[in-house]
């Protein structure tokens, strides 16, 4: 079907999200969904057609694997170096991520001796200054050393090569977050996000002679709702259902992460209507993993889970600024392949050039675990990710408008839009070259799979899953070996990410792979598969990483009880 999508439509949604303060359960998280409300009832989509679900933001109600966190309401935020010497250091009117999320409040000014963060200690009435993890600082300093006050500097996926890292990027403020379930929060802990140009000031300071810092913070931490926006696109209630999944929480700006993906997903939704798409299309914009595992399972549990998904996660950046790639994350390969391929295919085909020169970097990459993808695939449901990492400015202040381009917007729009037209009109042409893909792909892992344990158990699924009857006859003498073990989780939905906390340091240093994806890959895989020594060999090969390495990260989420065996 012949239609436009505007990226210029799509960056002006993106300036206008961007404005939101978009924390997960506060006002302006609402505020920023009945404005894409109101933008799509002017563009022409009829009232009925949204409906808003509610979860509980209290802080003490796990879903699946997830606990919630109560409602933080930023308010006010200041911060200031008051001895030896007078220096402002930050606040929330310079940027609105000064004040980490969660943080707690003061009754007016507060003046406190800072230290330097040193592991597990005494911290007792102090403004602890600390340039690690905010959850492992949280814990030491507050929890075990009861810190009233954390001054962090951190940065999450630093990556030199881009020049993504502290000392490149000395000015730039870190979106951080400590936490603030019920238990947490009643600890009332303030917390600031600095620059590392402050932060070395203040180390400086504090290495020089005693050091005094005054504050004052004004949030609320209550008890509120993680509010879901499911847009109906089409108003075709006939058939299986697709589904458009972005988040729309994080702080202001937040432009590529993930304004981007929540506005192109709203111009998608727009387009398709305008068209009269005959298929049954929703778009969901949640609260990341805390909203979408909560709506993934009751949907399962009502029968109306989608047939596939699309994630549109930090979808517009300007690669040249933020030495970005634009990357799918491919669907596991104990799922249907059809979906994904098509729509590597249509990137693939749509990709920028210039006298058949690509313009713009792609890659793509095994099942990626971080987003809401991931609630949807350990579900059973196809679900690939597209978004752009590494990425310079990525969660800070830096991540504006003005690193976003429209040009990007457009190739990921009308690659979502082809995907979605091959299942009303089916193009030959893009049929063969996706079946082709699956057979050569499906014959390298049925090569690697033949004679092994568990091997039996995933034979059938994967010649279904990658559509490869053809090749059955060359692998029908593999002499397959089936599971000795059985492999199941302990939870409904996505691993989530607070259990990352507590996967040991030596164990990350010693595996030196991707522990969090392989771990959500081998929590779907244990749902569908049901046999340890299948999913342990398919994830071996999905991630070409050594067998041994996958049994670590199984045998220990065993030991926590996140799997059974």
């Amino acid at each position: 079907m012949n239609r436009r999508l505007e990226g210029a439509r799509v960056k002006s949604l993106i300036e206008m999200l961007s404005g939101y303060h978009r924390v997960s359960g506060s006002r302006d998280y609402t505020k920023s969904m009945h404005a894409v409300i109101d933008y799509l009832l002017r563009g022409g989509l009829p009232e009925e057609r949204f409906k808003i679900f509610s979860y509980p933001a209290d802080g003490v109600t796990r879903t699946g694997n997830t606990l919630s966190t109560l409602a933080w309401e930023p308010i006010y935020g200041e911060l200031w170096l008051e001895d030896p010497e007078r220096v402002f250091i930050t606040s929330t009117a310079v940027t609105k991520v000064s004040l980490v999320s969660g943080s707690g409040s003061t009754e007016g000014w507060e003046t406190l001796p800072l230290v330097i963060y040193d592991g597990k200690g005494d911290y007792s009435k102090k403004a602890v200054l600390a340039n690690d993890d905010p959850a492992k600082v949280f814990q030491n300093a507050v929890v075990e050393g009861g810190a009233r006050c954390l001054i962090l500097c951190h940065m999450r996926k630093a990556f030199e090569e881009i020049g993504r890292s502290l000392d490149s990027l000395p000015e730039m403020t870190n979106f951080l977050t400590i936490p603030h379930d019920r238990e947490s929060a009643n600890r009332n802990t303030v917390a600031f996000s600095v620059s590392k140009e402050k932060f070395d000031l203040l180390s400086e300071r504090v290495k020089r002679s005693s050091s005094l810092v005054r504050f004052r913070a004004e949030t609320r931490l209550t008890e509120g709702e993680l509010e879901i926006l499911q847009i109906d696109a089409t108003g075709f209630n006939e058939g299986p259902e697709v589904l458009l999944t972005a988040h729309l929480c994080h702080p202001s700006p937040g432009a590529d992460d993930n304004a981007s993906g929540a506005a192109l997903a709203a111009e998608i939704a727009k387009v398709l209507n305008d068209s009269g798409f005959p298929y049954s299309v929703k778009v969901a914009l949640v609260p990341e993993y805390l909203g979408s595992v909560p709506y993934a399972l009751q949907l399962k549990n009502e029968s109306r889970l989608p047939v596939c998904t699309i994630n549109l996660d930090m979808v517009g950046a300007d690669q040249d600024k933020t030495g970005s790639t634009f990357i799918l994350s491919k669907v596991p390969p104990y799922l249907p392949q059809r979906w994904g391929r098509t729509l590597a295919y249509n990137i693939e085909r749509n990709m920028p050039s210039s006298s058949g020169y690509p313009l713009k970097r792609f890659g793509e990459i095994p099942f990626m675990a971080g987003s809401d993808h991931c609630v949807f695939t350990t579900l059973g449901i196809p679900s690939p990710f597209m978004g752009h990492l590494p990425d310079r400015y990525y969660h800070s202040d830096f991540d504006t408008p003005r690193m976003m381009d429209e040009m990007e917007l457009e190739w990921v729009g009308l690659s979502a839009l082809e995907t979605l037209d091959q299942l009303v009109q089916p193009d030959p042409n893009v049929l063969l070259s996706v079946r082709g893909r699956m057979i050569g792909e499906l014959y390298q892992i049925l090569n690697r799979i033949a004679g092994r344990e568990g091997s039996d158990d995933i034979y059938d699924l994967l010649i279904s899953n990658f559509e490869g009857d053809s090749l059955r006859k060359i692998f029908s003498n593999s002499d397959n070996l089936p599971s000795l073990s059985p492999l199941e989780p302990t939870f409904e939905s996505s691993l989530g990410l607070e259990w990352i906390k507590t996967f040991p340091q030596e164990l990350k240093e010693e595996l030196a792979i991707d522990f969090a994806s392989i771990a959500d890959f081998v929590v779907g895989g244990a749902a569908l598969i049901g046999g340890r020594e299948s999913v342990e060999l398919l994830a071996s090969i999905h991630y070409d990483v050594e067998i041994e390495k996958v049994r670590v990260i199984t045998g220990w989420m065993i030991d926590k009880g996140l799997l059974r065996s």
